[in-house]
């Protein structure tokens, strides 16, 4: 497995006027430009640097989107396209929707989002409850 590099792009401007100002190789040399050089600036983004998204898909691999509770309970686990969605995007995150106005009230529990690369539903089934048990076992939830 190789090891991942990540860029940090520093980013102003919105809509058509959104532009990268500056590329770096950490965070902290990112941060250090947008005070040396002061102006208006949005947020230092990360960017996994050459990634495998090619090679995952011709070794036919597809990106899978899960929503599962914190009990396990599968709601949602469904194939997406390769351009529907941004490098930034794959990894795990609680949706918080117990605290979402349009769901406060309604009993509807929070649940972890996965968008991961899979070769079918059950591993992306799978990597899921995985990366739901290590957020438990870290108290994230």
């Amino acid at each position: 497995m190789r090891a991942t590099k990540t860029v940090y792009a520093v980013n102003a401007g919105s809509y058509s006027g959104y532009h990268i100002a500056a590329l770096f190789s950490s965070k902290q040399l990112a941060i250090e430009y947008m005070v040396a050089v002061g102006g208006v600036y949005n947020e230092v983004e990360e960017f996994e640097l050459d990634p495998q998204t090619a090679n995952l898909i011709k070794h036919e691999y597809s990106i899978w989107t899960t929503h599962m509770l914190r009990d396990d309970t599968l709601e949602h686990a469904q194939s997406r396209d390769a351009d529907s969605y941004s490098v930034r995007d794959i990894g795990f995150r609680i949706w918080r929707r117990s605290k979402a106005p349009a769901y406060i009230g309604k009993g509807i529990e929070d649940c972890l989002v996965s968008l991961t690369f899979a070769k079918s539903k059950e591993q992306a089934v799978k990597i899921a409850n995985e990366q739901r048990i290590q957020t438990l076992a870290n108290n994230q939830w």
